[in-house]
């Protein structure tokens, strides 16, 4: 008997997920576990599987289409089983694609398109008008067109410009089609000063093109550029839930402090030519930091941890989060017991699953149910900047450039390098004096970076 094949949870977060392709084709035989298509979920592309032995006897969600969880896809069953009444059943309980509130992309009315089918035209109040400052005031109107059918589908459009202090050459209104004018917008055309060629008199794309050639047009430089609508990602969505929901659920509190970089930046140079002679992987700045976290956390538990209803769990294992930025958003995996790793497997670790984030190719288990989490944004040239706590750790540490700048050791001024490191903490969890041991403990590990390879 033929079963419907759903929209599958394939991450703890997923509310919804789009087919990005379907691995099985309409008659292609399947059997449990075997993949079937790859769905984007609010944080990467993963495969969904399929339960039943049969063939794939209809496609239900074609690709690109999003869908929420428990939604059929697809169809299974045995080959030239009659499925007509399950498919029916199945499209029905599908659900409806919600439309734009705008009317763009909607059938018109019999009435609707008997007017939108009849020419019309735009008018233009003139006695002050200027390209440069223009407001419009976009307004329907219908009637039976006397116009010829070249322009039957233009819409009418009354609109009036803003003040200025050019007088234009004609008064009452100017006919003008919606494409000429929005060429005049862009030129720069003030279009009481073109002759129009069209029906009665009308403006038309080659009266302002060639005003343009011979001269005129130039009294505004500025280009208007359209608005663009993007529609919301599952994981935009996401994003914009979780991060609105810590900031107002979580009391934040920061700490800063500037720190003497020299001694990290000197250690990573220096192993690095190690590296390099082993023929090995160099590792960077921001794969010692997360090895010094992790030692700080194993010192400082408390800020280890995570809040719950009736308690505060600290956590015995130390996982933390490396924040990845990818097309449409960001992500987080998580380098397990980082405490108990050495800095090169490490960073080994870091740049194979940033490789696969960017890739939309990690598993839920790698970017969910972690500790504490770095975000640096060092690399983009920015000092110092506050990031939102990741729920429902306690803590989060924002990572900001590698700064050479004048510094004083021992009376003398002398070049140095400074790195700023921001805490956020969940004050319900993390109080100022817990924050400060820790970030006393990062210093200590920073500045004293060959701990780092022995810790």
């Amino acid at each position: 008997m033929a079963k419907i094949a759903e929209m599958t949870q394939l991450s703890p977060t997923m509310a919804e997920g789009k087919i990005v392709r379907w691995i099985k084709q309409k008659g292609d035989p399947v059997s449990p576990g075997e993949i079937i298509a790859e769905v984007e979920t609010d944080k990467a592309v993963m495969e969904m599987e399929a339960f039943e032995t049969g063939t794939l006897l209809e496609i239900l969600a074609p690709e690109g289409t999003l869908l929420p969880i428990g939604a059929p896809v697809a169809i299974i069953g045995k080959q030239g089983e009659d499925i007509s009444t399950l498919v029916e059943t199945a499209k029905k309980s599908i659900p409806a694609k919600k439309e734009s509130s705008t009317t763009q992309g909607q059938a018109p009315t019999s009435a609707q398109s008997a007017t939108s089918q009849s020419s019309t035209t735009s008018q233009i109040d003139t006695t002050k008008s200027s390209p440069s400052s223009s407001k419009f005031t976009i307004e329907e109107q219908s009637g039976v067109s006397t116009q010829s059918p070249a322009f039957s589908k233009e819409q009418t459009i009354s609109y009036k410009h803003g003040s200025q202090e050019t007088q234009t050459n004609r008064s009452g209104p100017i006919k003008v089609s919606p494409l000429a004018k929005n060429l005049a917008l862009q030129k720069g055309v003030d279009l009481g000063e073109v002759t129009g060629s069209g029906p009665g008199g009308r403006i038309i794309k080659r009266d302002v093109l060639s005003y343009q050639e011979s001269g005129g047009g130039k009294k505004s430089s500025f280009v208007k550029r359209q608005d663009r609508k993007l529609e919301l990602t599952g994981m935009r969505k996401t994003i914009a839930s979780r991060l609105s929901h810590s900031t107002s659920t979580i009391p934040h509190f920061y700490l800063t402090s500037e720190l003497d970089a020299n001694p990290l930046d000197s250690l990573r140079n220096s192993y690095n030519q190690d590296l390099k002679l082993e023929g090995s992987s160099k590792i960077s700045l921001n794969d010692l930091i997360i090895k010094a976290c992790s030692l700080s956390l194993r010192e400082v538990p408390e800020v280890n941890s995570s809040w719950r209803e009736d308690h505060i769990l600290e956590h015995g294992r130390i996982d933390i989060g490396i924040a990845v930025s990818i097309e449409g958003g960001l992500i987080t995996p998580y380098v397990r017991n980082a405490d108990q790793k050495s800095v090169s497997e490490i960073s080994l670790e870091i740049k194979e699953l940033a490789s696969r984030a960017r890739e939309r190719k990690l598993k839920p288990g790698e970017y969910t149910d972690g500790t504490f989490t770095v975000s640096n944004l060092g690399m983009f040239g920015i000092s110092s900047f506050t990031a939102v706590i990741n729920e429902p750790e306690a803590a989060i540490l924002a990572v900001g450039a590698l700064v050479q700048k004048p510094v004083i050791k021992e009376g003398n001024i002398v070049a140095g390098k400074t790195l700023n490191v921001t805490l956020s903490c969940d004050h319900r969890i993390v109080d100022g004096a817990t924050g400060a041991r820790f970030l006393s403990s990062f210093r200590e590990f920073t500045e004293h970076p060959i701990r780092l390879l022995t810790g």
